[in-house]
Protein backbone atom coordinates (compact mmCIF):
# COMPACT_ATOMS: atom_id res chain seq x y z
CA UNK A 1 0.00 0.00 0.00
CA UNK A 2 1.37 3.40 -0.98
CA UNK A 3 1.67 6.28 1.51
CA UNK A 4 -1.19 8.07 -0.24
CA UNK A 5 -3.44 5.02 0.03
CA UNK A 6 -2.54 4.70 3.72
CA UNK A 7 -3.43 8.33 4.44
CA UNK A 8 -6.68 8.06 2.48
CA UNK A 9 -7.70 4.95 4.41
CA UNK A 10 -7.11 6.67 7.73
CA UNK A 11 -9.04 9.72 6.53
CA UNK A 12 -12.03 7.48 5.82
CA UNK A 13 -11.77 5.89 9.27
CA UNK A 14 -11.41 9.19 11.13
CA UNK A 15 -13.98 11.16 9.17
CA UNK A 16 -17.03 9.96 11.19
CA UNK A 17 -15.21 10.69 14.46
CA UNK A 18 -14.26 14.18 13.32
CA UNK A 19 -17.83 14.82 12.23
CA UNK A 20 -19.10 13.73 15.65
CA UNK A 21 -16.65 16.07 17.42
CA UNK A 22 -17.68 18.98 15.20
CA UNK A 23 -21.29 18.09 15.87
CA UNK A 24 -20.72 18.19 19.62
CA UNK A 25 -19.14 21.62 19.54
CA UNK A 26 -21.62 23.03 17.03
CA UNK A 27 -24.35 22.46 19.60
CA UNK A 28 -22.79 25.22 21.68
CA UNK A 29 -24.13 27.75 19.18
CA UNK A 30 -26.39 26.41 16.47
CA UNK A 31 -28.52 23.56 17.77
CA UNK A 32 -31.17 25.54 19.62
CA UNK A 33 -34.25 27.12 18.05
CA UNK A 34 -34.85 30.84 18.60
CA UNK A 35 -36.51 31.42 21.96
CA UNK A 36 -39.17 33.85 20.78
CA UNK A 37 -41.80 34.69 23.41
CA UNK A 38 -42.82 31.85 25.68
CA UNK A 39 -44.77 33.90 28.23
CA UNK A 40 -44.84 37.65 28.90
CA UNK A 41 -41.51 38.84 30.24
CA UNK A 42 -41.07 40.40 33.64
CA UNK A 43 -40.49 44.17 33.58
CA UNK A 44 -36.85 45.16 33.28
CA UNK A 45 -36.76 48.64 34.74
CA UNK A 46 -39.32 48.68 37.53
CA UNK A 47 -40.05 45.40 39.26
CA UNK A 48 -42.81 46.98 41.33
CA UNK A 49 -45.27 47.06 38.45
CA UNK A 50 -46.25 43.83 36.73
CA UNK A 51 -46.25 43.51 32.96
CA UNK A 52 -49.56 43.31 31.17
CA UNK A 53 -48.27 41.60 28.04
CA UNK A 54 -50.39 38.49 28.53
CA UNK A 55 -53.67 40.07 29.57
CA UNK A 56 -54.94 41.94 32.63
CA UNK A 57 -52.95 40.96 35.69
CA UNK A 58 -54.72 40.12 38.94
CA UNK A 59 -52.62 40.69 42.02
CA UNK A 60 -53.83 39.26 45.37
CA UNK A 61 -54.17 41.77 48.21
CA UNK A 62 -51.00 40.53 49.92
CA UNK A 63 -48.92 41.63 46.91
CA UNK A 64 -50.30 45.15 47.11
CA UNK A 65 -48.68 45.75 50.48
CA UNK A 66 -45.20 47.15 50.89
CA UNK A 67 -43.83 43.78 51.97
CA UNK A 68 -44.58 41.74 48.82
CA UNK A 69 -45.22 44.48 46.28
CA UNK A 70 -41.72 44.14 44.83
CA UNK A 71 -42.64 40.56 43.83
CA UNK A 72 -45.93 41.36 42.09
CA UNK A 73 -44.27 40.92 38.66
CA UNK A 74 -44.43 37.14 39.20
CA UNK A 75 -48.15 37.23 38.35
CA UNK A 76 -47.28 38.43 34.85
CA UNK A 77 -45.02 35.53 33.92
CA UNK A 78 -46.42 32.42 35.57
CA UNK A 79 -49.73 30.92 36.70
CA UNK A 80 -50.29 31.55 40.40
CA UNK A 81 -51.60 28.83 42.72
CA UNK A 82 -52.70 30.22 46.10
CA UNK A 83 -52.42 27.56 48.82
CA UNK A 84 -52.31 27.31 52.59
CA UNK A 85 -48.77 27.15 53.92
CA UNK A 86 -49.97 24.64 56.50
CA UNK A 87 -50.38 22.13 53.66
CA UNK A 88 -46.70 22.32 52.73
CA UNK A 89 -44.01 20.15 54.32
CA UNK A 90 -40.28 20.73 54.03
CA UNK A 91 -38.43 17.41 54.12
CA UNK A 92 -34.81 17.64 55.26
CA UNK A 93 -33.31 14.15 55.00
CA UNK A 94 -33.03 11.73 52.05
CA UNK A 95 -34.26 8.81 54.17
CA UNK A 96 -37.45 10.69 54.99
CA UNK A 97 -37.88 11.54 51.32
CA UNK A 98 -37.58 7.86 50.38
CA UNK A 99 -39.95 6.61 53.08
CA UNK A 100 -42.50 9.26 52.12
CA UNK A 101 -42.36 8.15 48.47
CA UNK A 102 -42.85 4.49 49.39
CA UNK A 103 -45.73 5.26 51.75
CA UNK A 104 -47.47 7.55 49.29
CA UNK A 105 -47.08 5.14 46.35
CA UNK A 106 -48.33 2.23 48.47
CA UNK A 107 -51.50 4.11 49.41
CA UNK A 108 -52.19 5.92 46.11
CA UNK A 109 -55.78 5.61 44.97
CA UNK A 110 -55.99 7.33 41.58
CA UNK A 111 -52.61 8.23 40.13
CA UNK A 112 -48.88 8.12 40.51
CA UNK A 113 -46.69 10.22 38.21
CA UNK A 114 -42.92 10.15 38.65
CA UNK A 115 -40.59 12.30 36.54
CA UNK A 116 -36.86 11.90 37.07
CA UNK A 117 -33.59 11.59 35.20
CA UNK A 118 -33.45 7.88 35.98
CA UNK A 119 -34.47 5.11 38.37
CA UNK A 120 -31.69 3.14 40.05
CA UNK A 121 -31.45 -0.64 40.15
CA UNK A 122 -30.59 -1.35 43.79
CA UNK A 123 -32.61 -2.81 46.64
CA UNK A 124 -34.20 0.47 47.75
CA UNK A 125 -35.33 1.26 44.22
CA UNK A 126 -36.69 -2.29 43.89
CA UNK A 127 -38.70 -1.83 47.08
CA UNK A 128 -40.24 1.35 45.65
CA UNK A 129 -41.11 -0.40 42.38
CA UNK A 130 -42.56 -3.35 44.31
CA UNK A 131 -44.79 -0.98 46.31
CA UNK A 132 -46.14 0.50 43.08
CA UNK A 133 -46.51 -2.96 41.52
CA UNK A 134 -48.46 -4.30 44.49
CA UNK A 135 -50.77 -1.29 44.50
CA UNK A 136 -51.45 -1.72 40.79
CA UNK A 137 -52.42 -5.36 41.33
CA UNK A 138 -54.86 -4.45 44.10
CA UNK A 139 -56.36 -1.29 42.58
CA UNK A 140 -57.82 -1.36 39.08
CA UNK A 141 -58.48 2.40 39.24
CA UNK A 142 -54.81 3.32 39.75
CA UNK A 143 -52.91 4.82 36.80
CA UNK A 144 -49.12 5.06 36.95
CA UNK A 145 -46.93 7.13 34.63
CA UNK A 146 -43.13 7.28 34.79
CA UNK A 147 -41.13 9.78 32.73
CA UNK A 148 -37.35 9.29 32.50
CA UNK A 149 -34.54 10.31 30.20
CA UNK A 150 -33.96 7.93 27.28
CA UNK A 151 -30.16 7.88 27.31
CA UNK A 152 -29.73 7.69 31.08
CA UNK A 153 -32.69 5.35 31.54
CA UNK A 154 -31.32 2.79 29.06
CA UNK A 155 -27.64 2.99 30.02
CA UNK A 156 -26.10 -0.43 30.73
CA UNK A 157 -27.48 -3.93 30.53
CA UNK A 158 -29.45 -3.50 33.76
CA UNK A 159 -31.11 -0.11 33.81
CA UNK A 160 -34.24 1.89 34.60
CA UNK A 161 -36.12 0.47 31.64
CA UNK A 162 -35.35 -3.19 32.44
CA UNK A 163 -36.31 -2.59 36.09
CA UNK A 164 -39.74 -1.29 35.06
CA UNK A 165 -40.46 -3.72 32.21
CA UNK A 166 -42.37 -6.22 34.44
CA UNK A 167 -44.94 -3.47 35.13
CA UNK A 168 -45.10 -2.47 31.47
CA UNK A 169 -45.68 -6.09 30.46
CA UNK A 170 -48.34 -6.78 33.08
CA UNK A 171 -50.82 -3.92 32.83
CA UNK A 172 -52.00 -1.11 30.58
CA UNK A 173 -52.42 1.00 33.73
CA UNK A 174 -48.65 1.50 33.81
CA UNK A 175 -46.95 3.68 31.21
CA UNK A 176 -43.21 4.27 30.84
CA UNK A 177 -42.13 7.27 28.76
CA UNK A 178 -38.55 8.07 27.77
CA UNK A 179 -37.69 11.59 26.64
CA UNK A 180 -35.16 11.60 23.81
CA UNK A 181 -33.51 14.93 23.02
CA UNK A 182 -33.84 16.01 19.39
CA UNK A 183 -30.22 17.19 19.51
CA UNK A 184 -28.83 13.63 19.67
CA UNK A 185 -29.07 12.36 16.10
CA UNK A 186 -27.16 11.18 13.06
CA UNK A 187 -23.51 10.29 13.39
CA UNK A 188 -23.42 11.50 16.99
CA UNK A 189 -26.22 9.15 18.04
CA UNK A 190 -24.52 6.22 16.30
CA UNK A 191 -21.03 6.78 17.68
CA UNK A 192 -21.34 8.64 21.01
CA UNK A 193 -20.86 6.08 23.81
CA UNK A 194 -23.06 5.87 26.93
CA UNK A 195 -22.57 8.79 29.33
CA UNK A 196 -21.13 10.91 26.52
CA UNK A 197 -24.45 10.85 24.67
CA UNK A 198 -26.04 12.46 27.73
CA UNK A 199 -23.97 15.61 27.24
CA UNK A 200 -26.26 16.99 24.55
CA UNK A 201 -29.39 17.23 26.70
CA UNK A 202 -31.51 15.20 29.10
CA UNK A 203 -34.86 15.08 30.89
CA UNK A 204 -33.82 16.52 34.26
CA UNK A 205 -37.16 17.44 35.92
CA UNK A 206 -37.75 15.87 39.35
CA UNK A 207 -41.52 15.84 39.99
CA UNK A 208 -43.19 13.19 42.14
CA UNK A 209 -46.98 13.26 42.10
CA UNK A 210 -49.31 10.95 44.05
CA UNK A 211 -53.06 11.70 43.93
CA UNK A 212 -53.20 15.38 45.04
CA UNK A 213 -49.71 15.49 46.56
CA UNK A 214 -46.76 17.04 44.70
CA UNK A 215 -43.14 16.60 45.77
CA UNK A 216 -40.68 18.94 44.07
CA UNK A 217 -37.02 18.09 44.43
CA UNK A 218 -33.63 17.93 42.79
CA UNK A 219 -33.22 14.29 43.81
CA UNK A 220 -33.28 11.36 41.43
CA UNK A 221 -34.82 7.96 42.22
CA UNK A 222 -31.69 6.07 43.23
CA UNK A 223 -29.91 4.73 46.28
CA UNK A 224 -27.59 7.68 46.97
CA UNK A 225 -30.48 10.13 46.85
CA UNK A 226 -32.36 7.93 49.33
CA UNK A 227 -29.49 7.61 51.82
CA UNK A 228 -26.46 9.94 51.88
CA UNK A 229 -26.77 12.45 49.03
CA UNK A 230 -28.17 15.69 50.44
CA UNK A 231 -30.85 17.41 48.39
CA UNK A 232 -34.04 19.42 48.94
CA UNK A 233 -37.64 18.20 49.00
CA UNK A 234 -40.88 20.17 49.37
CA UNK A 235 -44.22 18.35 49.57
CA UNK A 236 -47.41 20.26 48.71
CA UNK A 237 -50.98 19.02 49.18
CA UNK A 238 -53.13 20.86 46.65
CA UNK A 239 -55.51 19.49 44.03
CA UNK A 240 -55.15 22.28 41.47
CA UNK A 241 -51.36 22.23 41.61
CA UNK A 242 -51.38 18.44 41.27
CA UNK A 243 -53.67 18.68 38.24
CA UNK A 244 -51.36 21.28 36.71
CA UNK A 245 -48.27 19.10 37.02
CA UNK A 246 -50.10 15.96 35.93
CA UNK A 247 -51.13 17.68 32.71
CA UNK A 248 -47.69 19.27 32.23
CA UNK A 249 -46.01 15.87 32.45
CA UNK A 250 -48.65 14.53 30.10
CA UNK A 251 -47.63 17.16 27.56
CA UNK A 252 -43.97 16.14 27.82
CA UNK A 253 -45.01 12.51 27.41
CA UNK A 254 -46.64 13.45 24.12
CA UNK A 255 -43.26 14.18 22.53
CA UNK A 256 -41.44 11.43 24.43
CA UNK A 257 -41.13 7.78 23.38
CA UNK A 258 -43.52 5.23 24.90
CA UNK A 259 -42.21 1.77 25.86
CA UNK A 260 -44.40 -1.09 24.66
CA UNK A 261 -44.91 -4.54 26.16
CA UNK A 262 -42.32 -5.93 23.75
CA UNK A 263 -39.74 -3.46 25.07
CA UNK A 264 -39.68 -1.46 21.84
CA UNK A 265 -40.26 2.29 21.86
CA UNK A 266 -42.95 3.97 19.79
CA UNK A 267 -44.39 7.42 19.30
CA UNK A 268 -47.20 8.77 21.45
CA UNK A 269 -50.62 8.52 19.81
CA UNK A 270 -50.74 12.31 19.30
CA UNK A 271 -47.19 12.70 17.95
CA UNK A 272 -45.73 11.95 14.50
CA UNK A 273 -42.02 12.89 14.64
CA UNK A 274 -39.13 10.71 15.80
CA UNK A 275 -36.84 13.10 17.71
CA UNK A 276 -33.65 11.79 16.10
CA UNK A 277 -34.93 11.48 12.52
CA UNK A 278 -37.23 14.42 11.82
CA UNK A 279 -36.02 17.98 11.32
CA UNK A 280 -34.74 19.13 14.69
CA UNK A 281 -36.25 22.60 14.45
CA UNK A 282 -39.62 21.15 13.47
CA UNK A 283 -39.64 18.85 16.51
CA UNK A 284 -38.56 21.61 18.90
CA UNK A 285 -41.05 24.13 17.52
CA UNK A 286 -44.05 21.79 17.83
CA UNK A 287 -43.07 20.62 21.33
CA UNK A 288 -42.53 24.20 22.45
CA UNK A 289 -45.87 25.31 21.08
CA UNK A 290 -47.73 22.56 22.95
CA UNK A 291 -46.09 23.53 26.23
CA UNK A 292 -46.70 27.23 25.65
CA UNK A 293 -50.36 26.75 24.72
CA UNK A 294 -50.91 24.68 27.85
CA UNK A 295 -49.14 27.19 30.10
CA UNK A 296 -51.10 30.13 28.76
CA UNK A 297 -54.39 28.33 29.21
CA UNK A 298 -53.57 27.60 32.85
CA UNK A 299 -52.57 31.22 33.40
CA UNK A 300 -56.03 32.33 32.33
CA UNK A 301 -57.71 29.80 34.65
CA UNK A 302 -55.60 30.82 37.63
CA UNK A 303 -56.22 34.52 36.97
CA UNK A 304 -59.90 33.89 37.58
CA UNK A 305 -59.13 32.19 40.89
CA UNK A 306 -56.83 35.03 41.94
CA UNK A 307 -59.50 37.52 40.90
CA UNK A 308 -61.98 35.91 43.29
CA UNK A 309 -59.37 36.14 46.04
CA UNK A 310 -58.69 39.78 45.18
CA UNK A 311 -62.43 40.44 45.40
CA UNK A 312 -62.63 38.79 48.79
CA UNK A 313 -64.45 35.74 47.45
CA UNK A 314 -61.61 33.26 47.75
CA UNK A 315 -63.13 31.19 50.54
CA UNK A 316 -61.23 27.94 50.83
CA UNK A 317 -59.13 28.95 47.81
CA UNK A 318 -57.61 31.97 49.57
CA UNK A 319 -54.11 31.27 50.84
CA UNK A 320 -51.13 32.71 52.64
CA UNK A 321 -48.70 31.09 50.20
CA UNK A 322 -48.45 31.44 46.42
CA UNK A 323 -46.85 28.89 44.06
CA UNK A 324 -45.49 30.05 40.68
CA UNK A 325 -44.39 27.10 38.48
CA UNK A 326 -41.32 27.75 36.33
CA UNK A 327 -39.90 25.60 33.55
CA UNK A 328 -36.80 25.68 31.36
CA UNK A 329 -36.38 23.67 28.17
CA UNK A 330 -33.55 25.39 26.34
CA UNK A 331 -33.19 22.71 23.67
CA UNK A 332 -36.83 23.40 22.72
CA UNK A 333 -36.42 27.19 22.77
CA UNK A 334 -38.22 27.60 26.11
CA UNK A 335 -36.52 30.05 28.48
CA UNK A 336 -38.83 30.78 31.38
CA UNK A 337 -37.23 29.82 34.69
CA UNK A 338 -33.94 31.52 33.80
CA UNK A 339 -35.69 34.82 33.01
CA UNK A 340 -37.64 34.70 36.28
CA UNK A 341 -34.49 33.82 38.24
CA UNK A 342 -32.57 36.71 36.69
CA UNK A 343 -35.41 39.10 37.52
CA UNK A 344 -35.53 37.84 41.09
CA UNK A 345 -31.77 38.33 41.50
CA UNK A 346 -31.71 41.78 39.91
CA UNK A 347 -34.84 42.86 41.83
CA UNK A 348 -33.45 42.19 45.31
CA UNK A 349 -34.06 45.28 47.41
CA UNK A 350 -31.47 47.19 49.45
CA UNK A 351 -31.28 45.66 52.92
CA UNK A 352 -32.50 42.25 51.74
CA UNK A 353 -30.65 38.94 52.02
CA UNK A 354 -30.21 36.16 49.47
CA UNK A 355 -29.04 32.61 50.04
CA UNK A 356 -28.34 30.57 46.93
CA UNK A 357 -27.36 26.89 46.77
CA UNK A 358 -26.14 24.69 43.94
CA UNK A 359 -24.64 21.23 43.85
CA UNK A 360 -22.39 22.28 40.98
CA UNK A 361 -20.89 25.77 40.82
CA UNK A 362 -21.20 26.61 37.15
CA UNK A 363 -23.45 29.66 37.23
CA UNK A 364 -24.27 31.16 33.86
CA UNK A 365 -22.49 34.35 32.88
CA UNK A 366 -25.85 36.12 33.12
CA UNK A 367 -26.41 35.00 36.71
CA UNK A 368 -22.85 35.89 37.76
CA UNK A 369 -23.06 39.33 36.13
CA UNK A 370 -26.44 39.95 37.76
CA UNK A 371 -25.19 38.93 41.21
CA UNK A 372 -22.12 41.11 40.76
CA UNK A 373 -23.57 44.23 39.19
CA UNK A 374 -27.36 44.36 39.74
CA UNK A 375 -28.24 42.48 42.92
CA UNK A 376 -28.49 44.67 46.01
CA UNK A 377 -28.91 41.89 48.55
CA UNK A 378 -26.32 40.51 50.93
CA UNK A 379 -25.59 37.08 49.42
CA UNK A 380 -24.41 33.68 50.58
CA UNK A 381 -23.72 30.97 47.99
CA UNK A 382 -23.53 27.35 49.18
CA UNK A 383 -21.94 24.69 46.96
CA UNK A 384 -20.33 21.28 47.22
CA UNK A 385 -16.79 20.91 48.51
CA UNK A 386 -14.80 18.65 46.12
CA UNK A 387 -15.02 15.89 48.74
CA UNK A 388 -18.83 16.15 48.61
CA UNK A 389 -19.02 16.25 44.83
CA UNK A 390 -20.64 13.25 43.18
CA UNK A 391 -17.97 13.22 40.45
CA UNK A 392 -15.09 12.83 42.92
CA UNK A 393 -12.99 9.84 41.90
CA UNK A 394 -14.82 9.33 38.58
CA UNK A 395 -12.91 7.64 35.79
CA UNK A 396 -11.66 9.56 32.79
CA UNK A 397 -12.27 13.28 32.17
CA UNK A 398 -15.26 13.29 34.56
CA UNK A 399 -12.77 12.96 37.42
CA UNK A 400 -11.67 16.53 36.75
CA UNK A 401 -15.14 18.02 37.17
CA UNK A 402 -14.81 18.84 40.91
CA UNK A 403 -11.62 20.77 40.16
CA UNK A 404 -13.38 22.55 37.31
CA UNK A 405 -16.13 23.74 39.65
CA UNK A 406 -13.49 25.00 42.09
CA UNK A 407 -11.79 26.89 39.28
CA UNK A 408 -15.06 28.51 38.20
CA UNK A 409 -15.83 29.52 41.79
CA UNK A 410 -12.35 31.02 42.17
CA UNK A 411 -12.81 33.05 38.98
CA UNK A 412 -16.13 34.32 40.31
CA UNK A 413 -14.44 35.42 43.53
CA UNK A 414 -11.87 37.31 41.47
CA UNK A 415 -14.65 39.00 39.51
CA UNK A 416 -16.36 40.06 42.75
CA UNK A 417 -13.11 41.54 44.09
CA UNK A 418 -12.45 43.42 40.84
CA UNK A 419 -15.96 44.88 41.01
CA UNK A 420 -15.61 45.82 44.68
CA UNK A 421 -18.43 43.45 45.66
CA UNK A 422 -16.58 40.76 47.63
CA UNK A 423 -17.87 42.26 50.89
CA UNK A 424 -21.44 41.57 49.79
CA UNK A 425 -21.14 37.98 48.47
CA UNK A 426 -19.74 35.05 50.47
CA UNK A 427 -19.09 31.51 49.25
CA UNK A 428 -19.52 28.41 51.42
CA UNK A 429 -18.73 24.76 50.77
CA UNK A 430 -20.69 21.78 52.10
CA UNK A 431 -18.59 18.89 53.41
CA UNK A 432 -19.97 16.03 55.49
CA UNK A 433 -18.08 12.75 56.00
CA UNK A 434 -19.61 9.96 53.92
CA UNK A 435 -22.08 12.29 52.18
CA UNK A 436 -22.32 14.02 48.82
CA UNK A 437 -24.13 17.30 48.19
CA UNK A 438 -26.77 17.96 45.53
CA UNK A 439 -29.06 20.62 47.07
CA UNK A 440 -29.97 23.62 44.99
CA UNK A 441 -32.31 26.56 45.23
CA UNK A 442 -32.71 30.02 46.66
CA UNK A 443 -34.00 31.65 49.85
CA UNK A 444 -34.83 35.36 49.72
CA UNK A 445 -35.39 37.58 52.77
CA UNK A 446 -37.09 40.93 52.24
CA UNK A 447 -35.66 43.92 54.14
CA UNK A 448 -36.20 43.67 57.91
CA UNK A 449 -37.33 40.03 57.59
CA UNK A 450 -35.59 37.44 59.77
CA UNK A 451 -37.26 34.56 57.91
CA UNK A 452 -37.33 33.75 54.17
CA UNK A 453 -40.25 35.18 52.20
CA UNK A 454 -39.38 33.37 48.94
CA UNK A 455 -37.76 30.13 47.92
CA UNK A 456 -36.92 28.56 44.58
CA UNK A 457 -36.87 24.76 44.62
CA UNK A 458 -36.63 22.20 41.85
CA UNK A 459 -34.19 20.59 39.47
CA UNK A 460 -32.21 23.57 38.16
CA UNK A 461 -28.56 23.94 39.15
CA UNK A 462 -28.48 27.54 37.79
CA UNK A 463 -25.79 26.45 35.35
CA UNK A 464 -25.21 26.39 31.62
CA UNK A 465 -26.79 22.95 31.23
CA UNK A 466 -29.90 23.96 33.16
CA UNK A 467 -30.51 26.95 30.92
CA UNK A 468 -29.50 25.61 27.52
CA UNK A 469 -29.55 21.81 27.44
CA UNK A 470 -31.85 20.05 29.88
CA UNK A 471 -35.57 19.97 30.72
CA UNK A 472 -35.97 21.61 34.13
CA UNK A 473 -38.83 22.42 36.51
CA UNK A 474 -38.94 24.39 39.73
CA UNK A 475 -41.29 26.63 41.64
CA UNK A 476 -41.06 30.09 43.08
CA UNK A 477 -42.82 29.89 46.44
CA UNK A 478 -43.83 33.16 48.13
CA UNK A 479 -45.25 32.94 51.64
CA UNK A 480 -46.58 34.94 54.56
CA UNK A 481 -47.08 31.81 56.65
CA UNK A 482 -44.74 32.15 59.63
CA UNK A 483 -44.77 28.42 60.37
CA UNK A 484 -43.70 27.60 56.80
CA UNK A 485 -41.10 30.37 56.86
CA UNK A 486 -39.56 28.81 59.97
CA UNK A 487 -39.43 25.43 58.21
CA UNK A 488 -37.60 26.99 55.27
CA UNK A 489 -35.19 28.75 57.59
CA UNK A 490 -34.49 25.51 59.45
CA UNK A 491 -33.95 23.75 56.11
CA UNK A 492 -31.18 26.16 55.14
CA UNK A 493 -29.59 26.12 58.57
CA UNK A 494 -29.56 22.32 58.39
CA UNK A 495 -27.46 22.59 55.23
CA UNK A 496 -25.24 25.35 56.58
CA UNK A 497 -24.25 23.39 59.68
CA UNK A 498 -22.04 21.23 57.44
CA UNK A 499 -20.51 24.18 55.57
CA UNK A 500 -17.46 26.38 55.98
CA UNK A 501 -16.37 29.59 54.25
CA UNK A 502 -14.65 28.76 50.99
CA UNK A 503 -12.57 31.77 49.99
CA UNK A 504 -9.20 30.84 51.47
CA UNK A 505 -9.33 27.21 50.39
CA UNK A 506 -10.55 28.10 46.90
CA UNK A 507 -7.63 30.46 46.37
CA UNK A 508 -5.07 27.86 47.47
CA UNK A 509 -6.66 24.72 46.04
CA UNK A 510 -4.61 23.21 43.20
CA UNK A 511 -6.30 22.73 39.83
CA UNK A 512 -4.70 20.40 37.24
CA UNK A 513 -3.35 22.14 34.16
CA UNK A 514 -5.49 20.09 31.80
CA UNK A 515 -8.61 21.19 33.66
CA UNK A 516 -7.57 24.82 33.28
CA UNK A 517 -7.07 24.25 29.57
CA UNK A 518 -10.46 22.74 28.79
CA UNK A 519 -12.90 24.16 31.33
CA UNK A 520 -13.82 27.16 29.18
CA UNK A 521 -14.54 24.94 26.20
CA UNK A 522 -16.61 22.33 28.02
CA UNK A 523 -18.43 24.33 30.73
CA UNK A 524 -21.61 24.26 28.65
CA UNK A 525 -21.74 20.48 29.07
CA UNK A 526 -21.51 20.00 32.86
Amino acid sequence: MSVIDFLLSWQIILQPILKMIRRLFSTLITDYPPAGEFLPSAPLSNNRQPSTGGGPEVVPPAFRTSALQSLSWLHAISPCFPVSGDRIEVIREPGTFYNTLVEKCSAARRRIMLASLYLGTGSLETRLVDAIHENLRNNDHLKVDVLLDFTRGTRGEKNSKTTLMPLVEETDNFRLSLYHTPVLRGITKRLAPPRWNELLGIQHMKLYLVDDTVILSGANLSNDYFTNRQDRYVMIEDRRLAEFYASLLGKVQEFSLTVGRDGATRLHDTWTMLPYKCAQLEFATEARERIRTYFRGIMEQQREICQREADGQGGAEAGDTWIFPLIEMGQLGIHHDSLATKQLLSGCLPGSRLRLATGYFNLTETYMNTLTNDCQAKCNILMAHPNANGFLGAKGPAGGIPAAYSLLARKFLETLKSAGQSHRVELYEYERPGWTYHAKGLWYYLPDSTLPNVTLIGSSNFGERSVNRDLEAQICLVTNNTHLQRKLEAEYENLLQHATTAETELINRPVPRWVRAVVGLFRNFF
